[in-house]
């Protein structure tokens, strides 16, 4: 009679959470004693259970990175497992792709794989076939979970709810909820107010180290200990531009009204903020800088957070713009704006009159003859050192432009001998206001904005990823006409084959909404990005309106 070969079998078995594992019979070993019962069943065929625990607790099945799996796979190389067993495919992994990596390993060692509950096995292909649609399914299920927490955390968020995290000091928290500990909040406001005095960061973190002010103090809900060390840089920065000590709550790129309580009050708020920005980019700002920003902290945005100067290199070419959390400017359309706005100012005289509070004939002199040569320097070149002297802030509003001009700095740099008037009834500490209506049209991927003036006589501007993505479907039609198809296309234009198909929708758009795209004059918030991903578009060109918001 022939001998039955052996068959080693490696029980791996693994829980998400490591809640319970403390316990005597825990989830894990449930899945090995029904594991091993399995395997025990299979004696006859010469199946015998390894000693070996293969036992993953706490751990996630999106990732291959877990400790027992590793040393599951170490010892599939060494050629001493026959057959994996597992409870249930899922807890194997929840990746299509680390499956589909795993089935390749165990082909190439002749590993058979073996779900208990699900009686599947590798070796053949249906069983290969059918794995692969399940896992299909278990990894739809992770996903479609991860998206129900983060449009919950969203939500929470939205409605300004403390969704845990490391405590901001300042704070306790109190049934997950953020609670004013009165004795941090103190040192809070010392190190605001101190910020102020020092005008650096790294002068307040010299500060604080020499007065022993150290960062919170927490412990985990594992019981470790956490914080309670010297100030860093880095976290400096972060503490004072944290909108938590406002009384608000920050999520990605939004800003909500949160339900605690400020502990640092809006003035003093703003005006940490404006340091921060000009100190931030000083030394973008230098005359030797290679990019020098003209507007380096002195845009705002509405929120009072800065636009931070920022460039990126694309072909060889840099192209500068100012960032903000909620989208970002060119700053070659903005930079130009408020350089023709000063060029403008400059070429008022009797508004320059009244905003410098001049009257005497030698002043009015003095201005006829400087105003217009500044203006023809700033419509030359323009100059950082003439634009800080004479703007206070730029405040960008959801529809309108605000700039602050400085009334003092402007009258220093007309009339430089002009006596300073009394305080008490000097209007030049008031800044003048100049606001213009502007529209910010979403360009690209939604995150450039373009400054589009309403006036009448202003022409719009198309938006170049828009018209791109257009012609794109027009051409790749063509192709198709020809005999390609999406494969061919995708493969020829080094692009994923679903969005040459999405993009070729647009190639069969009503011709007045391609003529308002391609002029500029699509709805406000329409990008490439939206078109294209569009679930279905309409064949019928009024329904095409009615869902692109043509009107």
């Amino acid at each position: 009679m022939m001998a039955i070969q052996k068959l080693r079998c490696a029980i791996y078995t693994r829980k998400s959470t490591d809640e319970g594992l403390d316990q005597d019979f825990n989830s894990l070993e449930a899945q090995r004693e029904s594991c091993a019962a399995y395997c025990m069943s299979q004696t006859h065929e010469g199946w015998e259970t390894l000693p070996t625990r293969y036992d993953d607790g706490g751990f996630s099945g999106g990732s291959l990175d877990r400790p027992a799996m590793q040393t599951l796979m170490r010892d599939i190389e060494k050629g001493q497992i026959d057959i994996v067993v597992v409870y249930k495919v899922d807890r194997l992994t929840r990746s299509l792709a680390d499956f589909a990596k795993l089935v390749e390993i165990f082909d190439r060692h002749k590993v058979s794989f073996v779900s208990v509950t699900q009686a599947f096995n590798t070796t053949t292909s249906m069983g290969r076939l059918t794995l692969n649609v399940l896992l299909s399914f278990a990894q739809f299920e992770r996903e479609v979970t991860a998206e129900r927490i983060r449009d919950k955390f969203r939500a929470s968020k939205e409605k300004g709810m403390w969704m845990g995290g490391r405590p901001p000091l300042g704070y306790d928290i109190d049934h997950r909820k953020l609670v004013i500990n009165e004795e941090e909040a103190k040192q809070v406001r010392d190190i605001f107010n101190r910020y102020l005095e020092l005008r650096s960061v790294l002068k307040l973190k010299h500060d604080l180290k020499n007065s022993n002010i150290r960062s919170k103090s927490w412990t985990t809900q594992k019981g470790k200990a956490r914080g309670g060390c010297d100030f860093t840089r880095g976290a400096l920065y972060t503490m004072l531009q944290n909108p938590i000590y406002i009384g608000r709550i920050r999520h990605k790129q939004l800003i909500h009204e949160g339900q605690h309580e400020a502990i640092i009050d809006k003035e003093t708020w703003t005006r940490v903020q404006d340091l921060l920005a000009s100190n931030g980019f000083d030394h973008r700002t230098k005359k030797n800088a290679i990019s020098p920003s003209l507007l380096a902290g002195l845009l705002f945005h509405e929120d009072a957070q800065p636009f931070r100067a920022r460039h990126t290199k694309r072909s060889g070419s840099r192209t500068h713009y100012y960032l903000h959390p909620a989208y970002n400017l060119s700053a070659r359309e903005i930079d130009e704006f408020i350089t023709t706005e000063l060029t403008s100012l400059l070429g008022r005289q009797r508004e320059l009159y009244e905003i410098i509070n001049v009257e005497t004939p030698d002043a009015i002199e003095a201005i006829g003859v400087r105003a217009p040569a500044y203006a023809n320097e700033l419509k030359a070149r323009p100059r950082r050192d003439l634009i800080i002297k004479i703007i206070d802030k730029v405040m960008i509003h959801e529809e309108q432009i605000a700039i602050a001009i400085n009334r003092q700095g402007l009258l220093n740099l007309l009339i430089p001998a002009a006596e300073p008037q009394p305080i008490k009834k000097n209007p030049l500490e008031r800044p003048h206001v100049i606001t213009r209506q502007y529209r910010l049209k979403r360009c690209g991927h939604g995150k450039k904005l373009i400054i589009g003036q309403l006036n009448a006589h202003e022409k719009p501007q198309a938006d170049p990823s828009l018209t791109k993505a257009i012609a794109r479907a027009h051409a790749w039609f063509n192709d198709l006409k020809s005999g390609l198809n999406y494969r061919e296309i995708a493969l020829r234009d080094g692009i994923d084959q679903r969005v040459v198909a999405r993009t070729i929708r647009l190639a069969f758009l009503a011709p007045d909404i391609t003529k308002a795209v391609l002029t500029g004059n699509e709805p406000s918030g329409l990008t490439s990005q939206t078109l294209v991903r569009i679930p279905t578009l309409p064949s019928d060109w009024n329904a095409q309106r009615d869902e692109l918001g043509f009107i």
